[in-house]
């Protein structure tokens, strides 16, 4: 039998290297201000992938030897959440309301080790599944108006929690 000792002494992997767990990114909506962001976590997450886009401009020329060209043009991106449906949350509450009301949301994907993006977006689609065997879930789509910013860190380099 190994000694505490011994066992402490095994070899660590030299390479830190490890892949994100998806269950570590979270979304977050703002319900203070710009100045002063109150991020709350939206509740019951499942999914929440984000999609960076550009569409295709043809740039081809009568010049190109017979090859078509393209180059990217506008850039957009979306949110697709997907998760539980909770009754007390707050955030969906939020997002229900800026859906309804046509309001822009102010949304925070966090990353683990407290990396993050924002944007501004408009809630496209608010649809809620109420099988008779399931538990009930909601999908969210928000469309970004304007940019998403580029990933950051936040200070002190942990990730964000729910006030």
């Amino acid at each position: 039998m190994l000694t505490e000792e011994e066992l402490k002494k095994l070899p660590d992997n030299p390479s830190k290297a490890t892949a994100s767990p998806g269950k570590d990114t979270m979304l977050y909506i703002n319900k203070g201000t710009v100045d002063n962001p109150v991020w709350v976590l939206i509740g019951g997450q499942r999914n929440t992938p984000l999609s960076r886009k550009a569409n295709t401009l043809d740039a081809s020329h009568k010049a190109s030897g017979g090859w078509g060209s393209k180059v990217p043009g506008l850039k957009d991106w979306s949110i697709e959440y997907s998760g539980l449906m909770i009754e007390s949350d707050e955030a969906l509450q939020i997002l229900d309301y800026c859906f309804t009301q046509g309001k822009q949301a102010n949304v925070k994907i966090a990353y683990p080790g407290g990396y993050y993006r924002t944007g501004w977006g408009f809630i496209t689609a608010f649809s809620d599944d109420n099988a008779h065997d399931a538990i009930s879930t909601v999908k969210i789509t928000i469309e970004g108006n304007g940019p998403i910013s580029e990933l950051k860190k936040e200070a002190g380099g942990s990730s964000p929690s729910s006030p």
